[in-house]
């Protein structure tokens, strides 16, 4: 198989000696999907991550994306969040093979995402749009971590492990577990969140509208589904101006208190950035979020 190479540097860079082992029987993996699912007219995806995907249609016709992957836990809660979600808000699970670690989903199109509209305003209230409509409560038994699973984790290795230079400020890390803990006191309860709701994971479908892909699937507060959408896409000038304006619509439109959106924000821009720091590749706007989390402790007067 012809690979991008940038797809093949994240699953060596990802999985490591796991990775490159399965990468190999990608191509066998991917004839047994095509059978068990009567695929045809394939066409890889253009940007590809740490997934091989692809486009093609059923036997039925019906237009449909195949997503497959190195097994692993994320990649089995998004088929769990993908079946909770049942299509409302959304894209639609049409089956998934944990063996094979493959997701087979209606194809959205035309696809546009969300960052392309270039209007802050709008984007703010279209994800809006989408994180009211995604919310459905915790099922009595699931496989699904909880948010502050995510933060205790990430926090305490980042203090012990991932960043002996500490070049993750300790005192960002405080006044994030600070904020996490005055969202899980004033929260209303627990919901199934996407956990990666920004604006290259929301996408426009010509039928359904504006819909979500790629979950990670974790449970915890409402108001955290905001936070990694706060934090994205924000260019070197007006972050200030450009997260506070998301605020204002974000609360307006989910009746919630932007204390606790910021908050939210806050935690999530803490916690990819010490996601970052696990990855020997940090990336090239690692610090630039750093700003960001300092921009949102303003907001929040810590």
């Amino acid at each position: 198989m012809d690979l991008p190479t940038e797809f093949v540097k994240a699953v060596h860079r990802v999985f490591g000696d796991r990775g490159r082992a399965w990468l190999p029987t990608l191509p066998g993996i991917l004839a047994r999907c095509r059978e068990k699912w009567e695929l045809g007219d394939p066409v890889p995806c253009a940007d590809m991550r740490m997934n091989y995907i692809e486009f093609g249609t059923t036997a039925a016709g019906q237009a449909a994306a195949l997503k497959i992957g190195v097994p692993h836990p994320e990649l089995f809660t998004e088929m769990e969040a993908l079946r909770l979600y049942s299509s409302t808000g959304a894209v639609r699970l049409l089956d998934a093979d944990r063996d094979l670690g493959a997701i087979l989903m209606e194809r959205i199109q035309p696809g546009t995402m969300l960052w392309r509209l270039g209007d802050n305003r709008e984007e703010a209230a279209i994800a809006a749009s989408v994180m009211r409509t995604l919310p459905v409560p915790p099922p009595p038994a699931h496989n699904l971590p909880a948010f502050s699973d995510w933060t205790e984790r990430a926090f305490r290795l980042t203090r012990t492990e991932w960043d002996p230079e500490e070049r993750m400020p300790r005192d960002l890390i405080d006044k994030a577990e600070r904020a996490l803990e005055e969202i899980e006191r004033n929260k209303p309860g627990d919901v199934l969140l996407h956990g990666d709701l920004h604006h290259e994971n929301i996408l426009l479908d010509g039928a359904a509208g504006w819909t979500a892909i790629d979950p990670k699937g974790v449970i915890g507060a409402p108001c955290l589904e905001v936070g990694r959408f706060l934090h994205n896409r924000l260019p070197a000038t007006q972050r200030d101006a450009m997260i506070r304006e998301r605020l204002s619509i974000l609360s307006a439109e989910l009746r919630e208190c932007e204390k606790m959106l910021a908050a939210a924000g806050l935690v999530d821009c803490v916690l990819s950035r010490c996601w970052g720091l696990e990855d020997t590749d940090i990336h090239p706007n690692w610090h630039q979020g750093i700003d960001v989390a300092r921009i949102l402790c303003g907001v929040l007067g810590m």
